[in-house]
C-alpha cells in the first residue's frame, strides 16, 4: 500500500477534502492513500512526497513528533 503527503493547501486546491483526514500535528500536512490522490491530481508533483508502508522512512515519519502526540495516559509512571 502507498500513501501520499501533501500540505492540507495543496489537496484542497486540487479539489479534495480533507476534513477526515489524518494530518500532522500543526495541520498543515495531510496523508490520504495514493490511489485516491490519483483522483483529481498526477502524482508526478514537487508538492507530494510519496511512502510505502512498509519504507523505514514512513514509519519514522508517522512516529515523529510532527505525526504523532503522546497520550498522558499512555506514559507509565
Amino acid at each position: 500500500m502507498e500513501f501520499a503527503i501533501a500540505t492540507v493547501e495543496f489537496w484542497e486546491s486540487v479539489g479534495f477534502n480533507t476534513d477526515n483526514w489524518r494530518k500532522s500535528t500543526d495541520g498543515k500536512y495531510a496523508l490520504v492513500h495514493l490511489e485516491y490522490a490519483k483522483v483529481l491530481v498526477d502524482i508526478d508533483n514537487d508538492n507530494i512526497q510519496i511512502y510505502r508502508t512498509n519504507d523505514p522512512a514512513f514509519k519514522e515519519l508517522l512516529s515523529s513528533e510532527l505525526w504523532s502526540t503522546i497520550d498522558e495516559g499512555d506514559i507509565d509512571g
